[in-house]
């Protein structure tokens, strides 16, 4: 977890801290200490303590006054909210790729719905990155960049709570739902699609609110 000095070192740690949180390499209420932090990324701890202000201020992480800082826990109102949010925001998304996607979207969607299938059962962490992935170029064959970024911006939130559903990522039932989305999209049947990608949100939103409820 080391970064190397560039010449924007506060972004450089920041970028790393955030992509820490949101691939599950800092859980949910870990503890994020500067001194701790800024030794493993090799840099004072200036930068450290703004990035954790910034992500504080993104809703990833909670300000301790005197502890330091943790990656922020989602009460099971927030992550429902989120998640009716991205099923909305996700439906749509396949509406329109239905009706815009680009041959070379439509070939890369493909491709990427084609991977989750190889990646090794075990590997949780590629699941969770390869799904992303998937979800991130049907946001994007939208052709709404305001929707992708709202996406991506509501993504980060979402990252808070996959340790409560990434063991289905690869699951038969996940497979089948993305496939479902993919046909739909080639086919070019936007409300098919539409419908397809709110159940398979709406599923997760289910799932991780019985997770969430058995871990409390």
């Amino acid at each position: 977890m080391r970064v190397e000095r560039p010449l924007l070192v506060r972004e450089a740690v920041y970028d790393r801290l955030k992509s820490a949180i949101v691939e599950g390499e800092l859980a949910p209420g870990a503890r994020m200490l500067e001194v701790e932090l800024a030794g493993k990324l090799g840099v004072s701890r200036t930068p450290v303590r703004e990035a954790l202000v910034r992500l504080a201020q993104e809703g990833l992480a909670e300000l301790l006054p005197g502890r330091g800082a943790r990656v922020r826990v989602l009460s099971p109102a927030e992550v429902s909210e989120v998640y009716e949010v991205r099923a909305a925001l996700e439906a749509e998304a396949a509406r329109l790729a239905a009706q815009r996607a680009s041959e070379g979207e439509l070939e890369e969607l493909a491709r990427l719905e084609a991977a989750l299938h190889r990646i090794p059962k075990t590997d949780l962490a590629e699941q969770t990155r390869a799904d992303t992935r998937f979800h991130a170029a049907l946001v994007a064959a939208s052709g709404n960049r305001e929707l992708e970024r709202l996406f991506h911006q509501l993504d980060a939130k979402l990252a808070l709570a996959r340790r409560y559903s990434s063991d289905e990522n690869q699951s038969p039932k996940t497979l089948a739902e993305h496939r479902a989305i993919l046909e739909a999209i080639l086919a070019g049947d936007p409300d098919r699609a539409a419908a397809a990608a709110r159940a398979h949100i709406e599923r997760f939103k289910a799932l991780v609110a019985r997770r969430l409820k058995e871990a409390s």
